[in-house]
């Protein structure tokens, strides 16, 4: 479960992407995959405003676009986009909040200490397929983002973005499966663990609320 009181808000935040050049590229990964998932979510939102789709929208280009020659060059013109890119996503998930699959990383998350960024390239796709029927165009939108351009219909290009999403993550070599960052005894704790996961606040804005029993599925197709 997660903490949210308005007294955790800053009143200021300094964003240096100079700091960006003294981190690993592990954390730098796992940060921008965290914003992602953040851009991603808060779009989908059933709270979401055009307002918070404009940030959604551009934080999910600057990252895709980005992330790669980051870290490839650790130049401070593509961590400055990447900055740019977690402010954006931050605007829009503080104002229209997240989904499912941030609910279920919470848990997760908080139970095996695992970073949000090594859950999301796990948990984020098998969501976002799990709302498909609820979040067509929305997803399509993503989907156009992700490979600027639209296919025949809003679910053909929703799911190829999605695949490329997928691809996008292998592409750093992160875990893409569950058993591969906890163990087959740890199986056990996952009921209590969606048991909890269901009553996270962000489970109440994704569009599709989820049931326990569902966040279990979902643990199942990403074993």
């Amino acid at each position: 479960m997660s903490i949210i009181t308005r007294t955790l808000v800053p009143n200021i935040s300094i964003v240096d992407p100079l700091i960006l050049q003294t981190k690993s590229e592990t954390l730098i990964i796992q940060s921008a995959v965290d914003a992602l998932a953040h851009a991603i979510e808060a779009y989908t939102s059933t709270i979401a405003s055009p307002f918070t789709g404009m940030h959604s929208l551009k934080a999910i280009d600057l990252i895709l676009r980005y992330l790669p020659k980051a870290v490839e060059t650790r130049s401070m013109e593509y961590l400055e986009k990447l900055s740019i890119a977690s402010i954006s996503a931050s605007m829009a998930f503080s104002n229209a909040s997240l989904g499912a699959e941030h609910a279920l990383a919470h848990s997760l998350g908080g139970h095996f200490d695992m970073r949000h960024g090594v859950i999301h390239p796990i948990l984020l796709t098998a969501v976002m397929r799990f709302n498909l029927d609820h979040a067509e165009t929305k997803l399509a939108d993503i989907g156009r983002v992700v490979l600027d351009l639209h296919l025949g219909t809003a679910r053909e290009t929703a799911l190829a973005g999605i695949a490329r999403l997928e691809e996008f993550f292998a592409s750093f070599n992160v875990s893409l499966k569950l058993r591969q960052e906890i163990g087959e005894a740890d199986k056990q704790y996952l009921e209590p663990i969606c048991k909890m996961a269901v009553n996270d606040a962000c489970n109440l804005t994704n569009p599709r609320p989820a049931s326990w029993q569902e966040f279990l599925q979902i643990c199942g197709e990403v074993w």
